[in-house]
């Protein structure tokens, strides 16, 4: 009797390489842009976004945070709240970035092979809860 229903749990990363190249000024700025608008991300401060070659620096206030290759660097007064609420928030961001657009493509590479669904859960990662795409595939 065939089966066409297999389960499959991996632990997928995106490597270093394939980061720097779906992680592309040009796609996250947009998005970083359309977080800092979101209702109390900002506390009246001053926003500047510039594109430097391959980063993104973003100044807020007194904090100015680079964003390239998916890392992002913080200069602010050591030990300030607000820069690391800032960091903390941008540095998600690109996470679910790479994750969304990560999983875009391994869902564009299955669907040839059947129908593929995708969903947002949250997993332990080693004791660490993670938001997540999870594809499930139906085999055609």
């Amino acid at each position: 009797m065939p089966c066409n229903l297999a389960v499959s749990i991996t632990k997928a990363a995106v490597s270093e390489a394939h980061l720097r190249a779906i992680l592309t000024p040009e796609v996250i700025l947009p998005l970083i842009e359309a977080y800092l608008r979101l209702p109390g991300v900002l506390h009246a401060e001053r926003v500047t976004l510039q594109r430097q070659g391959d980063a993104i620096v973003v100044t807020v206030g007194r904090v100015t945070m680079t964003i390239r290759e998916g890392r992002v660097e913080t200069q602010a007064t050591r030990g300030d709240v607000r820069a690391q609420e800032l960091t903390d928030g941008i540095s998600a961001l690109v996470a679910g970035i790479a994750d969304a657009l990560f999983a875009q493509q391994i869902r564009a590479a299955l669907t040839p092979f059947g129908t593929v669904a995708a969903e947002q859960v949250t997993v332990d990662n080693d004791g660490v809860s993670q938001v997540v795409t999870m594809l499930t595939m139906t085999l055609m």
